[in-house]
């Protein structure tokens, strides 16, 4: 009998993790904020925070690392940073085993994390590709996960990933890595205008509001996943929202009702999603494979099903496709889905 596993997202503001027990099914799920720019003891509470809530016995249970934290400004290159997580992943997991991907090797798990950090750095989005084209057989697929940060679209032919590029570089030029997502993205980052209140209005280029402060005032943004601090370090009350909205045009939140700051918040979202669709016809346009349809992951999975629907293109919620008792497992499994990806392939390929 297969062992349980956690899978690992390692990512620059969050920890997740997915555990699957012996038949795949998934048993709990952790999202945790970790400001990893902020040093890699914050990486070490969040893996031992897990460890502990659930009472993990490590000879018991196999453990698979992606991750995304080599990225921040903590580390001088990648490469640094790939070493610097592993090692922090080591000390308290020191079977673990990290996913890796390339043109030229496929992808596999590998304790080597020396030599291979090319491989491994930034492959989160490939992991779980990966997975969802293996659990949805010959189906060309388009996935879009649309994160706190960043959205990747990917793809997928014949079970195999069909990548616009490998490296973070080629994936943002070929904008199959946009960055993009609904929780830590600063207004100013859509502007440099939009069209509000039948007039063409210029944007504050100042970090005044960012994505979470949209979906707040739209309700469409689950507590659960809003950890990131907001623009002004203040609350996350929808008048709090409101109030940051406003500055980004030039306003307070007391020269207008609120019903004018739910507008103004419809417009950045409109604007979010322009911005998206023409990421995804880029990739489109660059594919050898037309997908038939699409797959929506992640905490702004909202947005996915959106550009579903003007795709003409049938959408599924991979929390549709996930096994487990509970669905509110499955919904905190799509938003953590990198982790479960590599807790699921981990299982199928050893």
């Amino acid at each position: 009998m297969k062992p349980p596993v956690i899978g690992w997202d390692i990512g620059g503001a969050h920890v997740k993790a997915v555990m699957l027990d012996s038949q795949g099914q998934i048993l709990r799920v952790s999202q945790q904020a970790c400001a990893l720019w902020k040093g890699l003891p914050l990486l070490e509470a969040a893996i031992q925070h897990v460890l502990h809530d659930w009472r993990i016995e490590l000879e018991r249970c196999d453990h698979a690392v992606t991750m995304t934290g080599e990225l921040v400004d903590l580390f001088d290159s990648r490469l640094q940073g790939v070493r610097a997580i592993a090692q922090t992943v080591n000390a308290y997991l020191p079977h673990a085993g990290f996913y890796m991907a390339s043109a030229a090797q496929g992808a596999q798990f590998t304790a080597k994390v020396v030599g291979n950090e090319p491989h491994i750095a930034s492959m989160n989005w490939h992991a779980s590709a990966q997975c969802l084209a293996t659990m949805q057989e010959d189906s060309p697929l388009l996935v879009v996960d649309i994160g706190s940060t960043t959205s990747d679209i990917t793809v997928c032919d014949q079970q195999q990933v069909q990548p616009a590029g490998w490296t973070d570089a080629e994936r943002m030029a070929s904008q199959s890595l946009f960055y993009t997502g609904v929780v830590r993205t600063p207004l100013m980052a859509l502007g440099p205008t939009i069209q509000w209140q039948g007039k063409i209005r210029h944007i504050a280029a100042e970090y005044f509001a960012t994505t979470a402060d949209v979906y707040r005032v739209l309700g469409e943004l689950s507590p659960d996943y809003d950890m990131a601090d907001t623009a002004d370090g203040q609350g996350r009350s929808v008048v709090d929202s409101m109030r940051r909205l406003a500055r980004m045009v030039g306003h307070d939140f007391a020269d207008a009702d609120e019903p004018t700051w739910q507008s103004l918040a419809e417009v950045f979202k409109e604007k979010q999603l322009e911005v998206l669709m023409r990421a995804i016809h880029m990739t489109l346009n660059q594919a050898s494979t037309q997908p038939v349809s699409l797959l929506g992951l992640g905490a702004g999975s909202f947005l996915a099903e959106a550009m579903a629907r003007r795709l003409q293109m049938p959408y599924q919620a991979v929390s549709g496709l996930l096994p487990a008792a509970h669905s509110q497992l499955k919904i905190d499994a799509e938003v953590c889905f990198p982790a479960y990806a590599v807790a699921r392939l981990w299982q199928t390929w050893h």
